[in-house]
């Protein structure tokens, strides 16, 4: 690749944490800050976002139970270029009772695009489910390790790396901790 001189302009990043907590249910948090360098007048009333301030502060914590479903979802918005961009905030109540799951992300575009949600909290969702699969992951399979297999089955081509014929997927079957219907049976 050659190298080119190039000026940073915008820095976007996102964090996502995961928790225990002690009354057994889970605590699943991601932020997003946009940073410019340079300084930004906002474009509705001229004030000013100094270089290195955020643009956008997003917060999303949805808490969960054991089986992902969403006991209490809490959206903060400290920072937005909009003076109505927080109106969006209450929208994401509707969380509460839903579970993250096939077809989840799907019913999220669905019931939040357009005016009722937010294109940078709706960006903040995937991530809070990926990193709620990987902090509850490990500690579930020890409580419920007879879901393992069941489990492990849908993970099965789900990419590059659960590839049927990928190097883990033989080492789980190997082990007999995972059963891969064979061609001929299908």
């Amino acid at each position: 690749m050659t190298q080119v001189k190039r000026k940073l302009m915008h820095r976007r990043c996102i964090e996502s944490y995961g928790f225990l907590r002690d009354d057994g249910l889970w605590d699943i948090e991601a932020n997003m800050k946009d940073l410019k360098s340079y300084h930004v007048n906002r474009e509705f009333d001229g004030s000013l976002v100094p270089e290195g301030s955020p643009f956008h502060d997003i917060s999303v914590t949805l808490t969960l139970d054991d089986t992902f479903l969403i006991k209490e979802a809490v959206v903060s918005m400290d920072a937005f270029p909009f003076p109505s961009c927080g109106g969006a905030v209450p929208s994401f109540n509707a969380l509460e009772g839903t579970r993250i799951g096939p077809g989840w992300n799907r019913w999220l575009k669905e019931t939040f695009s357009g005016k009722v949600g937010c294109t940078h909290v709706l960006e903040l969702f995937p991530v809070v489910a990926t990193t709620a699969f990987q902090t509850m992951w490990q500690p579930l399979g020890k409580k419920y390790p007879e879901q393992v297999p069941m489990t492990l089955t849908k993970l099965v081509n789900s990419c590059h790396g659960w590839a049927d014929d990928g190097p883990m997927v033989r080492k789980l079957v190997d082990e007999q901790i995972l059963h891969i219907p064979s061609e001929e049976c299908q």
